[in-house]
């Protein structure tokens, strides 16, 4: 299994970028300039971040990518498997970086602009991935029997959606 680098993936998604009509009147050439970064390894929520410069507020009107501090993407997408979805999360970053703090209409319009459309789906498969990969524990619903796996214990804090019931931890086997 190899990993794309940062810079590779960079320049693939600013090449995409750059033939997209709906970002034909906008600089793209600062987001080469931009630091790029891994997150932790054992994060299972956060996929990427755009972070910006200390004392920055991203909902600002003059937004550019000379406010970011750094894109970062999870270490696991550069891997093969996930390769189509790590163009899609830097892809998703470069549009923060570019001004849309946020992810209001015109950002969602923006990012729907993506040519690879199963690759913003595989973003729920890459969380399961992730969350299997650093379970320790199964939370298990004792009248159903539905389970998920977790890296913490419930603790009799969780409940089941569909029976109400606390769930129970287990411990998952490492063989």
């Amino acid at each position: 299994m190899s990993s794309a680098s940062l810079e590779f993936l960079r320049y693939r998604v600013l090449g995409i970028m750059s033939r997209m009509d709906a970002l034909s009147g906008k600089n793209l050439q600062p987001l080469a300039e931009i630091p790029l970064a891994l997150i932790r390894k054992n994060a299972t929520r956060l996929h990427g971040a755009c972070r910006f410069k200390k004392g920055v507020d991203k909902w600002r009107q003059d937004l550019s990518p000379l406010h970011v501090k750094e894109v970062a993407l999870h270490p696991e997408s550069l891997n093969d498997e996930w390769l189509r979805y790590a163009e899609f999360l830097m892809f998703h970053e470069f549009l923060h970086a570019l001004g849309h703090g946020g992810h209001d209409q015109i950002f969602r319009n923006l990012e729907a602009q993506w040519p690879d459309k199963d690759a913003k789906q595989m973003g729920i498969n890459f969380t399961r991935y992730l969350r299997q990969r650093n379970a320790k524990f199964a939370w298990t619903c004792p009248k159903c029997s539905w389970k998920t796996e977790r890296s913490i214990k419930s603790g009799g804090r969780y409940l089941c959606r569909k029976c109400k019931v606390k769930l129970v931890d287990c411990a998952i086997s490492t063989n």
